[in-house]
């Protein structure tokens, strides 16, 4: 019976600390001011989407600005390029209230930068 009671513990200690590390990973769950409006980012699944938000701050689920997985340590996945009228690569990464996004489109990159709106 006690090595049954440890063996729960161990059990119970491996699976919380997987939930918690898990958790790290919504850092990126936030309203970002973009260069042209403010982006939310929310979860759903193991996907990370991401949405305009109009001048009432409502989100615009019609458009849809990213799609992204956690991978590796950073976010990946496909940005729309309003400019460019298609969807590019992005790789993304939050350090304190800003969100590094590099933008490729074939050869070409860009990085751009986003704050967390307050």
């Amino acid at each position: 019976m006690r090595n049954m009671n440890h063996l729960i513990t161990i059990v119970l200690f491996v699976l919380s600390t997987s939930l918690f590390a898990q958790d790290s990973h919504d850092e990126i769950v936030a309203i970002w001011k973009a260069e042209e409006t403010n982006v939310e980012i929310y979860k759903e699944g193991n996907t990370y989407l991401g949405n305009p938000i109009n001048a009432e701050g409502e989100r615009n689920t019609e458009i849809e600005v990213l799609n992204l997985k956690y991978k590796e340590g950073k976010w990946v996945g496909k940005i729309y390029s309003k400019k460019r009228g298609r969807l590019l690569d992005v790789e993304c990464q939050v350090e304190g209230d800003k969100l590094h996004l590099e933008v490729t489109a074939r050869l070409i990159s860009a990085d751009l930068q986003w704050s967390r709106a307050k």
